[in-house]
């Protein structure tokens, strides 16, 4: 098991390596390129100066030969006169120690991390109640379907997967955004239909006053998009769980628990349960870089501004240095998930051994 997990993590740096690389040549070597995009910004307001253009460049590393601009943004300027190149020493740390730069247009000036780490708290309430509202729902639903195929119960769900996977994020989320404009509009109760809290306090039926900042706040404006993840998640997963459920349930093992007498709810939980878990640990293991990421449209849709519609405004706005750490740090948890799955696999599965 240990060297296995020494081996995977040295893989993993080598997959990162690969993957930084590709993040900054998609961004550096993109046509115009970002410091044309800037000498181009005719703005008088917000046009940047020489010496702005000239720290960016430096930022980037693009003020030196192009063999060197990846990497002093991956590990600085300030070793390079241990190298004979002391005429490129700069003060740039590089993100390997930490120093990821600082937001052109965004939040102007503002260090990446500080971007990041402001609206991270907001996109892991989103994605993890979302995440757990289908977790807890969802595995349920899709063992009881599979232990109870062709019935009523089965079809029901299997109507409402086929729906919740058909229905596009951003139209889900548009109609219960005028759901709950036409309560409202009627007196009756709703939810907000947008943003991650309130900037006074207003009234809802039953509720009363909400206070503004307020847990029930967050709580209230909560609701709207975590019900439209939980419902594309749950859809999803109650159906992946109920295939997975259905070709154990076929498997000759179980079917000589059966005859053996072993209770049916022994059956199904302890030979059965555990070994469909398995396909669906993948699926869920790889929800981690999306606890991170957000969700790109439902946040857009219901101007929730968390890192999702962060990274949106980004490219927008062409702030590279906050775009590719965003893109880099979603690459580094894709890379953990995939170490994690392989370990939980051992644990929902005893027979699996990590050589």
């Amino acid at each position: 098991m240990t060297v296995y997990l020494i081996r995977r993590l040295f893989q993993a740096m080598l997959v990162l390596l690969f993957s930084s690389a590709v993040i900054y040549s998609l961004f550096a070597l993109a046509p115009g390129g970002p410091l044309d995009e800037l000498r181009q910004n005719t703005d008088p307001k917000s046009r940047p100066s020489e010496e702005d253009i000239k720290r960016q460049a430096k930022l980037l590393g693009a003020d030196k030969p192009w063999y060197l601009w990846y990497p002093t943004w991956l590990a600085g300027d300030t070793w390079m006169d241990k190298i004979g190149l002391e005429e490129y020493k700069g003060d740039r740390k590089g993100i390997l120690r930490w120093d990821w730069g600082t937001s052109w247009k965004f939040q102007r000036n503002t260090p990446v991390l500080d971007i990041i780490g402001d609206k991270l708290p907001d996109t892991l309430w989103l994605m993890i109640s979302s995440t757990l509202i289908s977790l807890v729902l969802g595995i349920p639903l899709g063992v009881f379907s599979a232990v109870r195929q062709y019935s009523f119960f089965d079809y029901v769900l299997t109507t409402f997967s086929f729906i919740g996977l058909s229905l596009p994020a951003f139209w889900f989320g548009l109609l219960i955004i005028a759901v709950s404009l036409w309560f409202k509009r009627n007196g009756w109760f709703y939810f907000p239909a947008g943003d991650i809290l309130a900037l006074r306090n207003y009234e809802v039926p039953i509720l009363g006053t909400v206070v503004a900042g307020s847990f029930l706040d967050r709580v209230m404006h909560l609701v709207m998009p975590v019900t439209v993840l939980s419902m594309l998640n749950l859809a999803n997963w109650s159906r992946f769980m109920r295939a997975s459920m259905l070709e154990v349930l076929s498997q000759d093992y179980v079917r000589t628990a059966r005859a053996k007498g072993v209770k049916e709810r022994v059956v199904i939980y302890k030979h059965a349960f555990r070994n469909a878990l398995i396909p669906l640990i993948t699926i869920i293991v790889f929800a981690i870089p999306g606890v991170f990421g957000g969700a790109l449209f439902t946040e857009t849709v219901f101007n929730y501004k968390a890192l999702g519609f962060t990274f949106i405004s980004a490219l927008n706005l062409k702030d590279y240095p906050l775009a590719m750490a965003f893109l880099l740090i979603s690459s580094i948890l894709l890379v953990f998930a995939t170490l994690l799955a392989d370990i939980l696999y051992t644990i929902v599965d005893p027979r699996i051994r990590l050589e």
